[in-house]
């Protein structure tokens, strides 16, 4: 994305004192009306291009502080239109429930890359992979991609009523879903969720959070859970209302990177 360029170049005067800020709110706000809007289901690149022109004009050589206030009412006006409702909060749980399978891949692998980023962080660990392999290399040794934890199986479709259709909705949603390097998610993805669980070891932080041994002494990951209230837990089997907890847990870490 480079519309933060514009927008830079709108808020700041010559020899502005508050360059540097405005620098990095912008671009941090841009992301955040982005991914929310990625997020909830309502975006339209026509609807947001037409947007930051609106933007660009209300941030015209203002102050940093007035900024976010001016972000966060275009983010509420486009998620209203999208919804077809008045909208009162930029990230609510009812428009981003259903969310995952009309997301694109790369949008996805960006998203999960900054949920391990965000428990990298807060655990006071380093991240295993670069944002390159995670996001954009797309090769058989260095590269991810998305991982169904829910394989296609008659046992797992019939956990969903035998409905396929259904099946196909639910274990697209991104609690169901995680990023592995190309050769392990081949590898995996006819397996049993039992074995599944063993190749997730030693892969992503977001991705061991399934398997118990994540959580046996790691003094940093429960202060993590703790700190945010999050509700992390070992899934020793996988079906709709664990598919629908790690949903809800990725909502509440969404709330936290894009607040």
């Amino acid at each position: 994305m480079d519309t933060q360029f514009l927008l830079i170049l709108s808020s700041c005067v010559i020899d502005d004192p508050e360059e540097d800020e405005k620098i990095k709110i912008i671009s941090k706000e841009i992301d955040r009306m982005f991914c929310l809007l990625q997020l909830q289901r309502s975006w339209s690149s026509n609807d947001f291009s037409i947007n930051i022109f609106k933007i660009s004009a209300q941030i015209r050589e203002q102050p940093a502080e007035c900024i976010r206030p001016i972000f966060d009412r275009s983010l509420k006006e486009l998620l209203g239109e999208a919804r077809g409702m008045a909208v009162e909060d930029t990230f609510v749980y009812p428009f981003f429930k259903d969310t995952g399978i009309e997301l694109g891949k790369r949008f996805k692998r960006y998203f999960f890359a900054r949920v391990e980023r965000f428990i990298a962080q807060n655990t006071i660990m380093q991240m295993r992979h670069d944002f390159y392999d995670l996001v954009q290399n797309t090769g058989n040794v260095n590269g991810f991609h998305i991982e169904h934890i829910l394989a296609n199986n008659d046992q797992n479709i019939q956990e969903f009523g035998g409905d396929e259709e259904l099946f196909e909705s639910e274990r697209n949603r991104l609690g169901g879903l995680l990023l592995l390097k190309g050769k392990d998610n081949i590898s995996s993805n006819k397996e049993t969720y039992k074995s599944k669980l063993e190749s997730y070891a030693n892969t992503l932080y977001w991705n061991e959070t399934l398997r118990e041994d994540t959580y046996k002494s790691k003094l940093d990951f429960r202060k993590m859970m703790q700190e945010f209230k999050l509700t992390f837990k070992p899934m020793k089997t996988f079906g709709r209302n664990e598919l629908e907890e790690r949903h809800k847990l990725l909502f509440d870490i969404a709330s936290i990177i894009w607040r």
